[in-house]
């Protein structure tokens, strides 16, 4: 239970740095932000690959 308040703790403090609440050094900012638009992409990937491999296993049906 105590991890899951660390985590949401860590997610608080990153949404601060991406809104500019938190003052930190700008390619910090930068960093996070193009960490955060990588992990979408990689998200879109694998749900485009689960797709794909849903569509080929119904169509061997």
């Amino acid at each position: 239970m105590m991890a899951l308040v660390w985590v949401i703790d860590i997610v608080v403090i990153v949404v601060k740095i991406l809104g500019g609440r938190t003052q930190v050094n700008p390619v910090l900012r930068v960093g996070m932000w193009i960490a955060l638009l990588c992990v979408i992409a990689l998200f879109l990937a694998a749900v485009g690959a689960l797709v794909v491999l849903l569509e080929h296993w119904l169509s061997s049906l």
